[in-house]
This record gives structure tokens, sequence and C-alpha cells, in this order.
């Protein structure tokens, strides 16, 4: 049973360096945005033109969606702990709405958090399984983008971002099997160092690289590499099917590849998340992406608000029953002591310091 943070005295933030606080002003300035000009009634009449017949299908991708991830990261975490399919879909249930309900970037290192504390790893190998995620997540939009781009000129932003993004998830990639390649060697590297730095020191280096390793484990296997990057690709089908059978519920008799187009521009200008569940920007991005097929602003503005609804939605729901089932409370990661960890972590996952801790910590018995 995962333990609350021990409760401490730490000093009070200023108001101004709020994370909660920004992202509210933010949210509201983008709803501010999304709403303006935009005729109430015209919303409404956007309401009434559902057909309700089409929730059948967004219903089987809600489910889709993180099921499909849910068993990627069991193939992820798969070669050094085996867990079951059911418990790990509700750490990652719980974990998905961490990521809603906590500021900024601090919802991801939330996630690693619970990942070490359930999983039994150390932080920096669930923090590396995080990044796997991210990077699998990148490819397979990459190739999303690659597809459309045959369809549809895409806009110069989308552009960039595939550029900026693939050669991030290259650049990692290369850097991982690197690694990987150098740890089969026998012999240590950087000798030097080691004979001149302190045991202590040399030890905390080999537990950082150990855990580091522990948590790449997936990319040495093909089978597991493959299995990977076939469920990655199936989110992402989910997840357009969510949006193509909701496109079709507005009366929008748009393609797959308009809904995957959509979606592309939604990821993109939430990929790093400014606001609480990306409240505003969500809505801006749907605004942007359904004003590139000409749909007015009134009726883009009431589709983001119900696609909106069914990304969050279920997600919540998902996590607040998985919290209970594996006894984990998420106020216990927005407690002052435990966002303050958040944020140190954020800074130093991969330090020695941490990981050290964090093993020591394993090593007394307390996951």
């Amino acid at each position: 049973m995962a333990t609350a943070p021990t409760q401490t005295d730490s000093p009070q933030k200023p108001w101004w360096r709020s994370k909660r606080l920004w992202g509210v002003l933010a949210a509201t300035g983008f709803l501010v945005y999304s709403f303006w000009g935009t005729d109430p009634r015209a919303i409404w009449q956007t309401f009434l033109k559902i057909r309700p017949i089409f929730l059948i299908p967004v219903m089987i991708g809600v489910v889709g969606m993180p099921l499909a991830r849910a068993i990627r990261l069991k193939y992820i975490l798969d070669p050094q702990r085996k867990v079951t399919g059911v418990r790990l879909f509700a750490i990652y249930s719980v974990g998905q709405l961490l990521n809603i309900v906590l500021p900024a970037l601090t919802g991801q290192i939330g996630r690693v958090i619970l990942f070490s504390r359930t999983l039994s790893v150390t932080k920096t190998t669930a923090f590396t399984m995080v990044v796997l995620e991210l990077l699998f997540d990148g490819l397979t939009m990459m190739m999303l983008i690659f597809g459309a781009s045959f369809l549809v000129v895409l806009p110069p932003v989308i552009l960039r971002g595939e550029i900026a993004i693939l050669a991030t998830c290259v650049l990692l990639f290369g850097f991982f099997y690197y690694i990987l390649h150098r740890s089969r060697s026998k012999k240590h590297h950087m000798t030097w160092l080691r004979q001149h730095m302190p045991a202590r020191l040399v030890r905390e280096w080999d537990n950082v690289k150990a855990s580091f390793l522990a948590g790449l484990d997936m990319l040495t296997s093909t089978r597991h590499l493959l299995v990977v990057l076939f469920f990655s690709i199936v989110s992402w089908i989910a997840h357009a099917f969510i949006v193509l059978a909701l496109l079709h519920m507005f009366g929008f008799e748009f393609p797959l590849w308009a809904a995957m187009v959509i979606l592309i521009i939604n990821t993109l200008a939430i990929m790093i998340p400014l606001t609480p569940g990306n409240i505003g920007t969500f809505q801006v991005a749907c605004i942007i992406g359904l004003g590139f097929f000409n749909i007015p602003k009134d009726e883009a503005l009431g589709f983001s608000i119900f696609l909106h609804i069914f990304e969050v939605g279920p997600v919540f729901l998902l996590g607040l029953i998985a919290s209970f089932s594996q006894h984990v409370r998420v106020s216990e990661f927005r407690t002052p002591e435990a966002l303050a960890e958040q944020e140190r972590l954020a800074k130093e996952v991969l330090t020695m310091e941490s990981v050290a801790n964090n093993s020591n910590d394993q090593s007394s018995g307390h996951p």
C-alpha cells in the first residue's frame, strides 16, 4: 500500500510562483479567446445536430486507447518485472489521472513516482519507462504526419514540429542504443574518474547506470520492440477513431485522414501542458484544426467541448476507480511535500543523489 509522504514544515512559496495559479490564468485567457466572437445560439444549434448513434464507436475508442497503451507499458516493463495486465491497466489509469490534476509537467513526474512506488522499480527506471512511452508516441505521430502529408498540404507549423520531434526521437534512440552497446563491454568506462572518485560516488554512479539500463531492457528484444510499436500504432488509431466518430456525430463527413490531421494539431498544441486538464488550450487547438477544414468557429467550439469531455472524462473516471483498487490516494501527490519532491525530481531525476537515495530505500525494503 502506498504511504503518504511525511508531513514536514516547508516554506510557503510566494503566490506568484504557483504553477496552478498561472495555469488557471492561462486557461482563462485561452477560453476568452475561444468564446470571443461566437454566438451561443449557434453553439447550441451545433449540439442539437448531434447523432447519438455515433456514441457507440466513440466508446469503443475510449476503451481501446488506454487499453492499448497499458499493454504497451506492460511490454516496456516486461523484461525486468512481470506484472499482470489488469493491475498494470489500473496503475496506468491512475498515472493518467495524475497527468490531468497536477499542474504543468509535474503530472509526468507524478507518474514516475507512482510507477516507482507501485511497480517496485527505481525512480530512474520509472523515468526511463515514461521517456520510452513518449518516444514511441513521437515516432508513431511522425508516421501519421508522414502519411497525412501525401493526402493534404499540412501547415508549415506542423511540418516544423514534425522535424523537431523526429530529430529528438532519433537522437534519444541513438543515445539509448549507444549506451546499451557500451554496457555490453566487460571493461569499465571512465576508468580515470573511477580511480579518483570516492568509493561511495562510484557505487552511486553504478546504481544510476544499472537503473537506467534496466529501463532500456525492452530495446534489446526485437519481439518486445515490435509489440510496443504495434500497440503504439493501435492506440493512435483508436484515438483518431474517437475524433472521427465525434466528427460524424456532429455531421462533419470527414475521412479518417482528416481526423488524424485534427488529432495531430491537437497533440502538438497540448504537448506541453500549460493549463489544468488542458482547458482552453484544447479548445483553441480544435478551433485551429477544424478551421483548416473551413469549419466555423461556433461549430468548432461546440465540437471541442464534446471531444474534451470524452478525452478527459473517461480518464478521470477510470483513474479514480483504479486509485481505490490500488490503494493510491491522488491527494498524496498534491501535498506541498509531494509537489516539492516532484519539482526536485524534475531537475535531478537522473542525478546520483536521487537514485542513490532511492536504491537505499529499496535495499531497506521500501519501494
